[in-house]
């Protein structure tokens, strides 16, 4: 038993019961504490996920001590692990960052294009904030952000403090299930090899009993519309994964399928409204049944949120850098030369070995040519844009947005620039 303290930022979160459920699912963590903290914004929906964590825990019968803290320097002292999992600014920010990039026409998505940028700027200071808070009071303990966009805010973290931080996201595991399925095997017995960024990621191989399946499985069409969930449900898909011989993250929709993923936001924009307008809907009627006092488990409307699989590759990375149970596992790490062609220091998604040493990029190699001109414009952007928040300069913010492959044009960065600056000043602080 590992008998830890682990603490959970933005325990507000509507995703922190599959993260509690993955605690009393794992013997491993019998006898530990779990601090859920939040600020002042997220109140009170941290006090009744904490109501309805402690009635999962005694339905259990598991001994987990759930605590709830809103001082950030208590919540911090003598932990051994740190989940980010918070939104700056709420879901209200959120619905902005996906419709004012459709203003200019232009792919409106939290995490990638425009949006992605409105919201690593808004986060990337808070991020940094809660890391030099761990340098004092936890400096040996682990960061593990599910924080979006993960790839970005796990580098800034890596780039400006002494924090061991590592980046976790549920998709690349949600694939290697989906390819599962399709064998039907258990995604334990599959290895697929992964290269990329963040949401930026593809299945360069797929490996069964040690032998490569992925072209086989290419060949007889087995990556349909119907078949893995997670691959972009666009038409043309089938034709792009025959071309490239990879498969790609399901968010690489936004960049080889652009103007439909546009005309599609724009429609739902004036029917249901943005995504971030139909979650605080689901929200809503998610938050009635956590207050439910006869509720004692995760309930299953939590799935039409999203986030399958999330406390799996959470407790999968704890075990592992605890040493229960090392493994490869997909992560966004240091490439440390895994990758060619990407610097050292600069972050990627791609297979780690991971034991209580820590993390071990596995050496990847080349690129393939097809993806490796995307992958390098899109991490360039990326590093300007955690330059650009941590020099708080409007010029580098500007340089981002035209290196990012959804903006196109330095008129639609500035106009871009401008309305950040208008609604968020108070997160990202004045662009000199």
């Amino acid at each position: 038993m590992c008998q830890i303290k682990i603490a959970v930022i933005g325990a507000g979160s509507s995703y922190t019961p599959e993260l509690i459920e993955g605690f009393l699912d794992n013997d491993c963590f019998e006898n530990s504490r779990v601090v859920l903290y939040d600020i002042d914004a997220g109140a009170d929906k941290a006090k009744i996920i904490y109501e309805l964590a402690k009635r999962m825990v005694k339905k259990s019968g598991k001994n987990i001590n759930i605590e709830l803290q809103f001082n950030l320097k208590e919540t911090l002292n003598d932990c051994k692990f740190v989940i980010s999992q918070f939104r700056v600014g709420l879901l209200n920010a959120r619905v902005e960052d996906e419709r004012i990039p459709l203003k200019y026409n232009l792919v409106g998505q939290e995490t990638t294009g425009a949006g992605g940028f409105f919201k690593a700027m808004r986060t990337i200071p808070a991020a940094l904030e809660i890391a030099h808070e761990m340098e004092r009071i936890c400096p040996d303990a682990w960061l593990i952000n599910f924080t979006n966009p993960s790839g970005i805010i796990t580098e800034a973290v890596n780039s400006h403090s002494r924090i061991k931080c590592v980046g976790l996201c549920n998709v690349p595991y949600n694939m290697q299930a989906d390819a599962a399925k399709l064998m039907n095997t258990e995604p334990s017995n599959l290895y697929c090899e992964f290269v990329g960024l963040n949401h930026l990621s593809f299945i360069s191989e797929i490996y069964h009993k040690s032998k490569p399946v992925m072209q086989k499985l290419i060949d007889e069409g087995a990556f349909n519309l119907q078949g893995v969930k997670n691959i972009p449900k666009v038409k043309g898909v089938s034709r792009l994964i025959k071309e490239l011989g990879l498969i790609p993250s399901p968010y690489l929709q936004y960049f080889y399928f652009e103007k439909e993923m546009i005309d599609k936001q724009l429609k739902e924009l004036s029917t249901a409204g943005t995504r971030a307008q139909q979650i605080k809907a689901i929200e809503a009627e998610l938050f009635k049944v956590y207050k439910d006092i006869n509720v004692c488990e995760k309930p299953k409307q939590l799935e039409q949120r999203g986030g399958a699989l999330y406390s799996t590759v959470a407790l999968m990375l704890i075990k592992a850098l605890l040493g229960v149970n090392p493994m490869v596992q997909v992560v966004n790490y240091k490439n440390n030369g895994a990758i060619n062609g990407i610097d050292s220091n600069s972050v990627v998604e791609t297979n780690c070995f991971i034991n209580s040493v820590g993390v071990h990029p596995l050496a990847y190699g080349d690129m393939p040519q097809a993806i490796a001109g995307l992958v390098k414009q899109v991490k360039a952007y990326e590093t300007l844009t955690i330059r650009a928040s941590v020099y708080r300069s409007r010029s580098i913010a500007i340089q981002a947005l035209i290196n990012n492959p959804l903006v196109h044009s330095y008129s639609s960065a500035v106009s871009l620039i401008d309305n950040m600056s208008a609604l968020y000043e108070k997160y990202t602080g004045k662009l000199r």
